[in-house]
């Protein structure tokens, strides 16, 4: 095929991402200045002035599932991400359904995180400015700024997204060191790093769960396998290195905030909707104030493009196996963009904001479409760490494949606790509606998927037995044998990493 309009199949641009584009992905999609701009008061509920301990219980957590998922990096890059690693332990048929729900869940992501971007804006523009817009004019600006920026090289995507991100890093811990620095409400002590100023243990644990859904997306570099020089090196560094910056991160973040409050004034930090606003004005100014109100709009911007990045490439693999229609798998003929997943990321992006976006509101369309969004994902987690149990138990006879009780059985069923546990807390006691459709919405994806999968057996079984295998794995295991042709799916790994 020729033209943009038609594209090519296959055609992911190879070796042209380095370490910081991998990092940039992951980083972004955990928007860490959107993180601490409002769940750590909800973590505070549950975990009081202990809450820096909550989001450290809730990084092991994440390095217990990332553990997993680096030991699949380091064997095998697939643009598929989580896709293909399920596939490996847990057969075609559970892949496909995880590849499904990845997508989908990450695509409803990106409307829940550009719409409160959106609202964030126009609020600050219309305090500030003389200009008045609507949040559903500047969420379709800014989707229509993210589809051009998806579209070209994916290195302009990666460096935006990174330079953003490390701004907005940079500021909430130059908040944080002037908190410090003006020695807090009663002094900086060690007091919130103490786990026995918690409520309870339950309540500390019931933090952790919740502040686990701040490291959501950690793993999103997994998809830049195909596009990455040496990527059996570059994205287990960046995953992993992403948990590691992300669990310092917020843990000293909140230890910062529980000071800024005060030790006596956690109830304060709970019932603010908007901390870092208050504390700027307390320790710095308000023009700072509303500096970190942009920052936290810019950081909620990339974080959705990284969105896009990662829902594009998921439904490219989906589509170059044919579990999906293989107009996924086109590309654009110059920059070898999966055009056709970030148009229709962009469009479902579009139609949620114009529908349920209007109907229900900024704050109830987020809790939704979060709460949604993030059941699926965690359900998807979950295959993944049973797969990496599966997978490495099968080569455990080989002598390339120590294993490893550990790394392959009880950091995997940790992984599975975690991500169950927060799923459980997600939707017991249910939450009032219409958030409590969440759980519905996510049932009904997954049903749909075991339809699909369901009809791809009955009329193309063989087809079916070959998804996510569409790589040469550097360790000889039992995907590398499989018969693929060359055209469509040159080797995707560097053998050398």
């Amino acid at each position: 095929m020729s033209g943009a309009s038609e594209g090519t199949h296959g055609g992911l641009r190879r070796g042209v991402l380095g370490s910081a584009d991998a990092v940039a992905q992951s980083l972004a999609l955990l928007a860490l200045a959107f993180g601490v701009s409002a769940a750590p008061a909800g973590v505070a509920a549950s975990a009081g002035l202990a809450t820096p301990w909550a989001y450290l219980i809730a990084g092991a957590g994440s390095l217990c599932l990332a553990s997993v998922i680096v030991r699949f990096t380091k064997r095998i890059a697939h643009a598929g991400g989580l896709y293909a690693y399920t596939v490996r332990g847990l057969g075609p048929q559970a892949g496909f359904i995880g590849g499904w729900l990845y997508a989908i869940a990450y695509a409803v992501g990106i409307s829940f995180v550009l719409i409160i971007s959106s609202d964030f804006l126009a609020t600050v523009l219309d305090s500030n400015t003389s200009v008045h817009l609507s949040w559903f004019t500047w969420y379709v600006v800014l989707l229509a700024i993210i589809l051009v920026l998806a579209m070209v090289d994916i290195r302009v995507s990666t460096r935006v997204q990174l330079v953003f991100a490390v701004i907005g890093v940079a500021a909430i811990v130059s908040l944080c060191v002037a908190i410090l620095a003006h020695g807090g409400a009663n002094g900086v002590s060690a007091e919130p790093l103490n786990p026995s100023n918690g409520p309870s243990i339950h309540g500390l644990f019931l933090g952790g769960v919740l502040a686990f859904t701040g490291f959501i997306g950690f793993e999103a570099a997994a998809v830049l396998g195909e596009e990455a020089a040496r990527p059996l090196r570059v994205i287990p560094r960046a995953i992993l290195g992403t948990v590691i910056v992300a669990t310092v991160y917020y843990v000293f973040v909140t230890w910062a905030m529980a000071i800024g409050f005060g030790s006596h004034h956690i109830g304060q930090w709970v019932s603010d909707a908007t901390a870092l606003s208050t504390l700027s004005d307390r320790y710095v100014n308000h023009g700072f104030a509303t500096f970190l109100d942009i920052v936290v709009v810019v950081d909620a911007f990339v974080a959705a493009l990284a969105g896009v990045q990662l829902t594009a490439r998921t439904l490219f693999a989906l589509g170059r196996d044919r579990g999906i229609p293989a107009l996924f798998s086109l590309t654009t003929p110059r920059f070898k963009s999966p055009f056709v997943g970030i148009t229709i990321s962009v469009l479902l992006t579009v139609v949620l904001g114009a529908t349920l976006g209007r109907h229900y509101g900024v704050f109830t369309y987020f809790a939704l479409m979060a709460t949604t969004g993030s059941l699926g994902i965690l359900f998807v987690y979950v295959l993944v760490a049973l797969s990496g149990m599966v997978y490495f138990w099968r080569l455990r006879s080989r002598q390339a494949h120590a294993y490893n009780v550990l790394l392959d059985l009880v950091f995997p069923v940790g992984a599975v606790a975690i991500c169950g546990y927060t799923i459980y807390s997600s939707i017991t006691p249910a939450p009032p509606a219409p958030i409590s459709y969440s759980v519905w919405i996510a049932l009904a994806w997954l049903v749909a998927g075991l339809v699909v999968v369901g009809v791809l057996l009955a009329t193309r079984p063989e087809a079916v037995k070959k998804f996510g295998r569409a790589f040469v794995s550097a360790h000889g295991d039992d995907g590398a044998g499989v018969t693929v042709p060359a055209a469509t799916t040159p080797p995707l790994v560097d053998a050398q990493g």
